[in-house]
């Protein structure tokens, strides 16, 4: 299983390689946009590609990198107003692996600008400076990983002590979580809008939820625990885990490659198998949706051939993707192994 993982792993890897231009756009996609490009040159570099990371990159700097290290325009509307560090998150892990600080260190720069000073969280949308805004999950944890990377252990301390209060905060803990803090510090409860619902409501007594408003964080408190050896951080992890544990198909869902990672890395850690198993069980679903020539696409239906001859930026975004989450569950399972 694990060679099988590495060997799609790297089918992946090939088709983002074999559709990117030299100077680092892609082939065969129109109006190219912010969403085609931030997962890409992590998933490159974790798979032996440094060349076409650089590329990628490259072409991030003349066409999206902002004076203020930002990262426009954006096409899918989360990333624009549910959570809008997210895609950033990725550009700085990327470019830290990479040795490209000149977009790293502005961009880590920008995005502690979005660090709430009271609560530790990040914004979910784009704040002006000394302004509030509600904080979730999601992009605090992914700004998170990306502080880890960057060396800022004080931010990522906040972070963690933001998931924890957030935990905290929960009415009904064993039954319910709410992934978002309104601007004034509570928790976000009104759900009357059931566009917003998906991504600020986790009910165990439910199936293909937002799964990764959990494992996300979960995956984040795994890399802080073992960064700093402190115990309160693999605990709060645990809790994370056994939240989604208890909740229907979470290891189902498209979106549970972040679990999977946080899973292999604790595999790795621990040697536990029911970890190196929820690993291997959301690995196989991954792979069981990739296409022949290595890709994942959305054209033509969830995961279906395309069905015309030009590509989305989704298709870049989710092939991108589960190149990485492959490579990341590949590597930590081998490392034990």
């Amino acid at each position: 299983m694990k060679k099988r993982i590495w060997e799609h792993t790297l089918m992946g890897s090939r088709w983002l390689v074999d559709h990117q231009n030299p100077n680092g756009s892609w082939i065969d996609l129109d109006d190219a946009k912010v969403d085609a490009f931030y997962k890409t040159s992590w998933a490159l570099m974790a798979t032996g590609q440094p060349a076409a990371a650089h590329r990628t990159l490259n072409y991030t700097v003349m066409n999206f990198f902002t004076a203020e290290g930002d990262f426009m325009p954006r096409e899918h509307p989360s990333h624009k107003k549910e959570h809008y560090l997210y895609p950033n998150a990725y550009f700085i892990v990327g470019s830290m692996l990479s040795g490209r600080y000149e977009i790293a260190m502005p961009a880590v720069d920008f995005l502690l600008n979005h660090q709430d000073a009271d609560h530790g969280g990040f914004h979910s949308r784009y704040t002006d400076s000394n302004s509030k805004n509600i904080s979730g999950t999601v992009s605090t944890s992914a700004a998170g990983v990306a502080c880890l990377a960057a060396g800022r252990i004080d931010a990522a301390r906040r972070v963690a002590e933001f998931l924890e209060s957030i935990v905290d905060m929960q009415p009904a803990p064993n039954d319910r979580f709410f992934t978002t803090i309104q601007p004034n510090g509570r928790l976000f409860t009104d759900l009357k809008d059931n566009r917003k619902a998906f991504s600020r409501l986790i009910d165990v007594r439910k199936e293909n939820q937002c799964w990764y408003a959990l494992g996300l964080p979960f995956a984040f408190l795994v890399q802080i625990a073992s960064s700093t050896g402190e115990k309160r951080y693999s605990d709060l992890a645990q809790w994370y885990f056994d939240f989604q544990m208890r909740c229907v198909n979470p290891w189902d869902g498209s979106d549970s490659g972040k679990a999977a990672w946080g899973c292999a890395m604790l595999y790795r850690i621990t040697g536990e198998k029911r970890y190196l198993e929820i690993a291997f069980h959301i690995a196989e679903n991954i792979m069981s949706k990739q296409n022949d020539d290595g890709s994942w696409l959305l054209q033509g239906g969830i995961y279906g051939k395309p069905d015309k001859q030009t590509f989305s930026n989704a298709d870049f975004d989710l092939t991108s993707e589960y190149t990485l989450w492959l490579s990341l569950i590949s590597c930590n399972i081998s490392a034990r192994d």
